[in-house]
């Protein structure tokens, strides 16, 4: 994933785990408006091909089509990968926190 910084799991202290949490979620979504970009055009740019391709009956629209619609698809199956990872991930991080609290609160000096 190319972090330059520390997982949460890795903090020593309840400030330090919710830093490295905000780095995280910071991190994650960088790219992301990229994507949608790129898959939209392609998904766009078969739909028009496969207009004309019905429509003039050229091979080599066939192929513009068949292309953009498979590399649309190859990236909507990346987003749904990429969800379900983050979807884990957040319960991964949620049961950490839920750990976390329950270890503040038994050795707090109010008890």
């Amino acid at each position: 994933m190319g972090r330059n910084f520390q997982p949460p799991e890795q903090a020593d202290s309840w400030g330090e785990f919710h830093a490295r949490l905000e780095q995280e979620a910071a991190a994650d979504g960088s790219w992301l408006g990229l994507w949608w970009t790129a898959g939209g055009l392609l998904f766009a740019c078969g739909l028009i091909s496969s207009a004309y391709a019905f429509e003039d009956h050229h091979w080599w629209l066939w192929l513009v089509m068949l292309t953009s619609l498979a590399s649309a698809g190859y990236l909507a199956m990346r987003a749904m990968d990429r969800a379900e990872r983050l979807r884990a991930r957040a319960g991964e991080l949620e049961m950490l926190e839920n750990a976390w609290t329950a270890h503040v609160e038994s050795h707090s000096p109010m008890k």
